[in-house]
């Protein structure tokens, strides 16, 4: 499924005069992850999330976007500079999006303007956030979510955070265990789904919160995987909780993971053989709202 954008166009009053394009250009080369390409008719700047599987861009145009520009408050200038958001990511990566949009739309003294609005306004991420959530539920309405996941969104919000906290979760437990990015997977013909966490065995771990899978790799590279109840039935002596940086978060120290490898073998009993699952991005899971 393509993944649709949202085009932003901005916009800057005319009593500030003309943006300065190359202040702009300097201003994402300062931030990671972004790089710039430049061909006769645009400049693209394009954000690469490898957390998260997706990429976005900022396009600086020779020719306006804005289709029903003569009908715009002439005080505001058309900069031929938008943002093109992915239409059918998380609102975790969504909100991400809008706080940087912001600050740059702040540094530059920019106005938005999106085809739905009845005008150029002043920035307003709050605005951007209802704008995007309303488009794609209107979406999925319509056509469904294709090969995306709906994935409950207050666990969703929970998987973002530890994907993003990654390194600094490693450096908060002082370099001892693994902190591996967590993994969706699917099996397409049956339609099951859920989180993988991966451990190498006998090595101290972090497992991703509200994980639903474990690929194990023993010390001779060969691998199974194992569903979460299986594993926590031999496993779940052996782990603490660490609730105090994420919910649902379990930790395998140094001593237990030498213990734990007394259990291997009971485990290898409950491996997965007849299902075939693929790897899913976390940009492929879609907050699906649950009922309070």
């Amino acid at each position: 499924m393509k993944n649709m954008p949202i085009n932003i166009h901005f916009f800057r009053s005319g009593t500030q005069g003309r943006v300065n394009y190359q202040e702009i250009l300097d201003y994402f080369q300062d931030l990671p992850n972004f790089e710039i390409y430049y061909d006769n008719d645009e400049v693209d700047i394009i954000y690469t999330d490898d957390e998260f599987g997706f990429q976005y861009e900022y396009k600086i145009t020779k020719v306006s976007q804005v289709k029903a520009i003569y009908k715009l408050n002439p005080a505001y200038l058309n900069i031929n500079f938008m943002l093109c958001l992915p239409l059918l990511i998380p609102g975790f990566a969504i909100r991400e999006i809008l706080e940087l949009a912001q600050k740059m739309a702040k540094t530059f003294d920019l106005s938005m303007y999106h085809e739905s609005f009845d005008d150029v306004k002043p920035f307003n991420q709050a605005d951007l956030h209802s704008l995007c959530e309303c488009s794609q539920r209107a979406y999925l309405e319509e056509n469904g979510p294709g090969e995306k996941v709906l994935y409950d969104s207050d666990k969703l919000n929970v998987i973002c955070k530890y994907q993003r906290m990654n390194e600094n979760i490693y450096e908060s437990l002082h370099g001892e265990v693994e902190v591996n990015l967590c993994t969706p997977i699917i099996d397409r013909n049956g339609q099951e789904f859920g989180i993988c966490s991966e451990w190498n065995i006998g090595i101290p771990t972090l497992f991703a919160p509200y994980f639903d899978f474990v690929n194990i790799k023993d010390e001779d590279g060969e691998e199974f995987k194992i569903r979460r109840a299986d594993f926590m039935k031999y496993m779940d002596k052996y782990l603490s909780k660490l609730d105090s940086i994420l919910p649902d978060l379990y930790v395998l120290k140094p001593k237990q993971a030498k213990s734990s490898k007394s259990v291997v073998n009971k485990l290898r009993r409950y491996a997965i053989v007849d299902q075939e699952f693929v790897t899913l991005r976390i940009s492929d899971l879609l907050d699906k709202e649950t009922k309070k």
